[in-house]
């Protein structure tokens, strides 16, 4: 099942909460901080995203509808940094490894620990299925119509 992270902006209250809650969870923040706004890794479809297809070592691997880097298997050249289009892989220089959010999906949360941390409610999580049924019900049909239209661009 493929996740999404949506972000309301309008609601963010640039408290940091998110980023302190990911760094607790990984050691190191696999989000970063704009000006205003947290960014977080696309996730991309696993057959087009850049910094899977951009790895010489097949580091970046499929799981359960997410891109999980394999630690073990990451030589650290650095080039998912370079292809990533929002710039959210991460060195972690205790592990001598790159990592990007996988929404959490390794750990036993239930939630992403941001979407936990996040006391404005301004981090939601969504299946691409979720979204396809909100799309039936014509009070999101526009928004969610053009979010659909800027993500199948994206990947």
């Amino acid at each position: 099942m493929k996740t999404l992270m949506v972000v309301d902006p309008q609601m963010c209250t640039e408290c940091k909460d998110c980023i302190t809650a990911c760094q607790k969870e990984h050691g190191v923040a696999r989000v970063k901080k704009t000006s205003t706004v947290p960014i977080f890794c696309l996730q991309c479809h696993p057959d087009k995203a850049p910094c899977r297809r951009i790895c010489p070592t097949n580091a970046i691997k499929e799981e359960n509808g997410a891109l999980i880097i394999d630690e073990d298997a990451c030589i650290l050249c650095r080039l998912c940094m370079i292809a990533c289009p929002v710039g959210m892989i991460v060195v972690d220089q205790d592990k001598k490894a790159a990592q990007k959010c996988t929404l959490c999906m390794e750990t036993d949360n239930i939630l992403p620990a941001c979407v936990e941390a996040c006391k404005d409610n301004v981090l939601k999580i969504f299946s691409i299925e979720d979204l396809e049924d909100l799309k039936k019900d014509m009070s999101y049909a526009e928004v969610l119509k053009e979010a659909m239209k800027a993500y199948n661009e994206k990947v």
